[in-house]
């Protein structure tokens, strides 16, 4: 190779290693111990390149993305499928027809294929831009009260407050020793504005995401141990076979020299000798038979023990994988509890719900069975609250939870929706049958004993149920049963309404 190719492959060299390390730049984020690898890579392709350093590096990151579950592609129809929940939450609760008419082609840039994260972030921000100007619009704006529009913002504030106040209150029961859930949770607690909302909303994500990128990392290290340990195993396994291969080729090779032996005494003892040679070569052999025999005991001592150095290694292992494994399945288990239960009245809360009426509404259609939906709203809660304090109303819910846990049929589901409000999952009943049963559980509310400073109180329950129809979303159900509940609520208060089914 002449000095003019040298210098071109010297040139190719640099070139590659320059492009290396701008895409090790580009697509660091992904995990900490691919950044920390793509770190190294960078060092030795930078100044004096060192190939054989590097090529190292290259393969201990092959194997880190082999084992990283999660990639940009992921990640970016994860984010398509939150923007679309969004934009449908957004065009739910804004009027503005000119801001929903943004959203709506928001909406429509999705249906278009989406392959990377630089599409999905310009629609995101055209969807927060959105949000700004309804903000902005709904600004100078002063409703009355008691009016529709003000009623439905009050209570979509409400609601974000209370889904809020029970996601940091799972996470608190996560990591009850942490600061900074425990300042928002106080943030929460105080009167926000609309701004103040979208921030403590903001945080709460960064929080989520936190935790995500945590568990994913804890999984990753778990995987990454157990891959090592069962190399070592397979290691150790496959030296052993080799090993047995060896021992029992040396065992044949002995028993094929006892065999000589024995064959040459035979011949020996055929001939004319006296009894003096016939001892003298007796003593031969038997020596020789002696020490061949002494280094098969050796031999077979040997491997004997190799084996159990080995076994004892692989069982020290395969109990420090046990070990392990129970560990992060008990921490599965109890992180899938916290997340399914709302840590005040102890029942599911609403994610366990969506999860569970997602399986019994395809039950439902699949078998043309019927399922309704009930919604359970205390009465005059705020008036508890204010006249009693929050502890109070923390006592009243938890009462009322623990009441219809112990009336729940094995086939009913019941979860917490937020606030004062429950909902109820009751499959296989006529409307009749389900307007009676909710009745039966109101009377039931009605009177339980509720006493606080001092004072005798009822705490009543009003109820709205609707029958799932065949094909409809559930999402509409849940409306219908929403509304009935308004009407119980319009009707005086304690009282069920159902809606027949059509």
């Amino acid at each position: 190779m002449d000095a003019k190719q040298l210098q071109s492959l010297k040139n190719n060299n640099e070139q590659l290693a320059s492009f290396i390390v701008r895409l090790t730049n580009f697509y660091e984020g992904l995990s900490p111990d691919i950044d920390a690898e793509l770190s190294k890579l960078r060092s030795h392709l930078s100044g004096n390149v060192d190939f054989t350093l590097a090529k190292v590096s290259i393969n201990k990151i092959n194997q880190l993305f082999m084992l990283e579950p999660t990639n940009l592609r992921n990640l970016t129809q994860q984010w398509v499928r939150q923007l679309e929940s969004d934009i449908k939450a957004f065009q739910r609760y804004v009027e503005d027809e000119a801001l929903v008419k943004k959203a709506v082609g928001v909406a429509t840039a999705l249906n278009k294929p989406i392959s990377s994260v630089g599409q999905v972030l310009p629609l995101y921000e055209k969807l927060i831009k959105c949000y700004q100007a309804g903000l902005k619009a709904d600004t100078p704006v002063i409703e009355p009260k008691d009016s529709p529009a003000a009623s439905k913002t009050v209570q979509l504030k409400q609601d974000l407050i209370d889904e809020l106040s029970l996601l940091l209150q799972t996470y608190a029961r996560i990591n009850p020793e942490d600061t900074y859930i425990a300042s928002l949770r106080e943030r929460i607690d105080e009167e926000l504005t609309e701004e103040e909302l979208l921030s403590s909303c903001l945080l709460l994500i960064r929080i989520m995401v936190q935790e995500t990128v945590t568990e994913a990392t804890t999984a990753g290290k778990i995987i990454h141990r157990l891959n090592n340990a069962l190399g070592n195993i397979n290691g150790e396994v496959t030296t052993s076979i080799s090993k047995s291969v060896e021992s029992f080729e040396a065992r044949q090779t002995r028993q094929k020299a006892l065999r000589n032996v024995l064959e040459d005494m035979e011949d020996a003892f055929d001939g004319e000798q006296n009894v003096d040679q016939l001892k003298e070569q007796a003593q031969h052999y038997l020596g020789q038979l002696a020490n061949s025999l002494s280094a098969g005991e050796d031999a077979d001592r040997e491997e004997q023990e190799g084996l159990m150095t080995l076994l004892v290694s692989m069982q020290q292992q395969l109990s420090s994988l046990q070990k392990q494994t129970d560990s992060y399945r008990k921490k599965l288990v109890e992180q899938r509890v916290n997340m399914y239960t709302d840590p005040l009245t102890k029942v599911p809360n609403r994610m366990a719900y969506n999860e569970r009426a997602n399986k019994e509404w395809q039950k439902c259609q699949q078998q043309n069975q019927p399922m309704n939906i009930a919604v359970i709203d205390v009465d005059h809660f705020k008036r508890i609250n204010d006249q009693y304090g929050h502890a109070a109303g923390d006592k009243t819910l938890q009462a009322i939870a623990r009441y219809l846990k112990t009336r729940l049929h094995t086939n009913e589901f019941l979860a917490r929706w937020g606030g004062e409000e429950f909902i109820l999952l009751i499959p296989d009943l006529a409307t009749q049958q389900l307007n009676d049963r909710l009745d039966e559980l109101r009377i039931g509310l009605a009177q339980l004993p509720f006493k606080f400073k001092q004072e005798r109180l009822t705490v009543t329950v009003s109820i709205g149920g609707t029958e799932c129809r065949t094909g409809e979303e559930l999402d509409a159900a849940f409306e219908r049963a929403d509304k009935c509940l308004y009407q119980a609520k319009a009707g005086g208060r304690n009282q069920v309404v159902v809606q027949e089914s059509a």
